[in-house]
């Protein structure tokens, strides 16, 4: 009889932490309002960086995904490209870094920009690599599948769908764009 109350009293204590409040005992509605003020200055971050990253296509049309009669001109266009692409993902990053995310998920965002960084130092390897390319030949190398690259930007995602799933535990439906 005292082992069913102990596991009845552990229970309710469970489902009262989810139900009522968060992990440190928020409510629910205080830690929703919370993931709401991040999340909306997070998205407005991945707005703007994401938008400059898309317009690279249109200022640089040549660049190394786009190759088609690989000059110099290609060549050049793919260093350019890349640096400006390397700089705005480290922006993203440091603007991220700079939010103070809530503590009932702080360490997932930790996590997510942990797994950024190993994503920013094969960009920056890349370029490194980029910058000293002769030719366009160079560049099948510099941007061959990498285990090491793709295991980093699963990690990214994996940890982002974490994050949505935590949302949910407090009613917040998180739509972020999760994709390698």
């Amino acid at each position: 009889m005292l082992r069913l109350l102990l596991f009845l009293s552990v229970t309710l204590l469970a489902v009262g932490a989810v139900t009522c409040g968060g992990d440190n005992g928020r409510p629910k509605q205080e830690v929703k309002a919370a993931l709401s003020a991040y999340f909306d200055k997070y998205l407005a971050v991945h707005k703007d960086v994401n938008g400059r990253i898309v317009a690279l296509k249109i200022k640089y049309p040549k660049g190394y995904l786009d190759l088609t009669d690989k000059s110099a001109a290609d060549l050049q266009q793919t260093k350019d490209s890349y640096r400006d692409y390397a700089t705005l993902f480290d922006e993203f990053d440091g603007r991220v870094r700079a939010l103070d995310p809530p503590a009932e998920i702080s360490d997932l965002v930790k996590q997510v920009l942990d797994a950024d960084q190993a994503v920013s130092a094969i960009n920056h390897d890349r370029l490194a690599k980029l910058e000293i390319a002769s030719s366009t030949a160079d560049l099948d190398m510099i941007f061959a599948p990498d285990p090491t690259f793709t295991s980093a930007v699963d990690r990214t995602v994996e940890v982002c769908a974490s994050m949505i799933e935590r949302a949910k535990q407090y009613d917040y439906e998180l739509d972020l764009p999760c994709r390698g």
